[in-house]
């Protein structure tokens, strides 16, 4: 079993065991194996309708919800979860929440690379290239510190609202898991959703 999941810039592939990141422009050379995908690209959606053994899975993916726009890779990691906060952590900061099977609703922030690059725009004096480790329960004493508190702090606030459980994936899902660590961290949980979907339905 293949499974892709197609974003703006990047593709990425996983067979169960190995998770595999290229460029758009390179998904040509899967294109006689068969793949189950989902894709957030417009640019791709008539390049992908000649590639004959590869299977949308976007029409699988039924979620009960009253939210309008929602992406299928929200989707995705919504739906193999009954119950908690999903977090997806790129480059922008999704979070949504499934109660008895329902999705609530979610929002959208924006990611941590993007806060850095606003601090720096501010002022040459505010760029820092790496975040602090800081302790959110005390106030910070020094300029480096008090940027990285300033990112960090309103996600995880964000976040923690709910008093639910809290499922981590992405880019920088372990570096806020860091501050949350009773959440679930996985890296590979939109794949392993994706998977239980295929296996389900009888696909790839």
């Amino acid at each position: 079993m293949l499974l892709c999941d197609i974003g703006n810039s990047f593709a990425k592939f996983y067979d169960g065991k190995e998770l595999k990141r290229i460029p758009i422009t390179q998904i040509e050379q899967y294109r006689r194996q068969k793949v189950c995908f989902i894709n957030v690209n417009p640019k791709v959606e008539k390049l992908l309708e000649e590639f004959e053994n590869w299977i949308n899975l976007e029409q699988y993916i039924t979620l009960d919800t009253s939210y309008r726009g929602l992406g299928v890779d929200r989707k995705a990691l919504c739906w193999g979860v009954e119950e908690g906060v999903i977090v997806d952590a790129g480059s922008a900061i999704t979070v949504d929440v499934m109660e008895k099977g329902r999705h609530k609703g979610g929002f959208i922030i924006p990611g941590i690379r993007f806060l850095q690059r606003d601090f720096a725009e501010i002022s040459s004096r505010l760029a820092i290239n790496t975040l602090q480790q800081v302790d959110l329960t005390h106030l910070p004493q020094n300029t480096l510190t008090a940027i990285s508190y300033g990112i960090i702090k309103p996600i995880i606030l964000a976040i923690k609202q709910f008093d639910m459980r809290i499922y981590i994936t992405g880019g920088d899902g372990e570096l806020l898991h860091h501050y949350i660590p009773e959440a679930l961290y996985d890296p590979l949980l939109l794949f392993k959703h994706l998977e239980k979907l295929v296996q389900r339905k009888g696909l790839c």
